[in-house]
């Protein structure tokens, strides 16, 4: 029993690095992949806002300025808001090919957008195919 006890304390010694370096790379795997997502989302949602201020333009003013500033003296009409944007998306929908959804079934209209959610996407497989902790 003092061998077994022995030798899987030496296995545990010998392995934890190994364990550690896999747990880093998944690590850095997952800042990456989030990266790479927020910059897709970024730019569809840069995408959006061009429209809805097209469409909306006062509303569009309206909500920037509420969030430069914390202490916002207008009031915002959130509903109108919130239906603006829906128009801007069902525009969207309309005039735009969708270029790429993601696994979350999100659509990317831009091409850069596109392209960092494929990147994205390509790092959670990876992440998956590594069996990660944080996929777990």
């Amino acid at each position: 029993m003092r061998h077994f006890l022995t030798l899987l304390l030496s296995c545990w010694w010998l392995g934890a690095p190994v364990m550690a370096a896999e747990v880093e790379a998944c690590r850095n795997l997952l800042e990456q992949r989030n990266a790479l997502a927020e910059q897709a989302m970024k730019a569809e949602i840069a995408l959006v806002r061009t429209i809805r201020e097209r469409i909306c333009p006062v509303l569009s003013q309206q909500a920037d300025g509420a969030n430069a500033n914390d202490r916002n003296e207008t009031t915002i009409d959130y509903q109108a808001l919130i239906e603006c944007r829906q128009k801007a998306e069902e525009l969207l929908l309309r005039s735009r090919r969708v270029l790429y959804v993601n696994r979350q079934q999100f659509r990317f209209y831009t091409v850069a957008g596109a392209k960092l959610a494929r990147q994205a996407d390509g790092l959670m497989q990876q992440m998956q195919d590594q069996e990660c902790p944080q996929l777990r």
